[in-house]
């Protein structure tokens, strides 16, 4: 089995935070002698909050108001997230399907074919980031129910809490985006070398 670099980050990170999250609840401190035990829990509880955020991904695009890819091929874009091509990537993709207009997750799918890593290594990391970003929204969400348990007392728990979920949550959108649309763009750049 082989790890990569956002593999680790993408599970210690998390379930780190839930570890010594999850210790201070219970009034037990972090020991530095237990750290490579504490890495291996940390590893595990973060692959528990990875899955558990892939699974919460249909949430976040509810949110958001729809997925990233669809929003883009309909023309909606978000702030600091342009995708000016939107009708002539639309169009591409219709006729990839014999110029029917079809569902953006099947015209969508059609350019993550053309998008492989291989194409452009972009695509792999924006992917990897949107996934991360969407790990640590999870995460967030996770331990602000703890400490918003602990300190349910506290108005500066309630505003530190619902300020990183507004945040996380609108990075995470942003990575969203930012992934579909060097997705998008890559499709065209293989259609538009095609076609010289």
């Amino acid at each position: 089995m082989k790890f990569k670099f956002y593999d680790v980050l993408s599970h210690l990170i998390p379930g780190f935070v839930v570890y010594v999250i999850f210790l201070n609840m219970n009034g037990l401190t972090f020991k530095n002698d237990f750290v490579v035990p504490a890495t291996a829990i940390s590893f595990v509880i973060g692959y528990f909050v990875n899955t558990l955020a892939s699974w919460m991904e249909d949430v976040f695009y509810w949110t958001w108001g729809g997925k990233p890819s669809s929003r883009l091929l309909d023309g909606k874009d978000i702030w600091k997230v342009r995708f000016y091509d939107h009708q002539k990537a639309r169009t591409l993709l219709e006729n990839e399907f014999g110029g029917k207009t079809t569902k953006n997750d099947a015209l969508f799918s059609v350019a993550m074919r053309y998008a492989t890593p291989e194409v452009n290594s972009r695509v792999g990391d924006f992917n990897a980031n949107y996934a991360f970003s969407r790990v640590i929204l999870t995460t967030i969400l996770i331990a602000s129910g703890f400490v918003l348990y602990m300190y349910h007392n506290s108005l500066n728990a309630y505003l530190i809490c619902t300020l990183l979920i507004l945040v996380a949550w609108y990075r995470s959108k942003q990575r969203g985006y930012y992934f579909a649309r060097e997705v998008l763009r890559t499709y065209l750049r293989c259609k538009t070398k095609k076609a010289v």
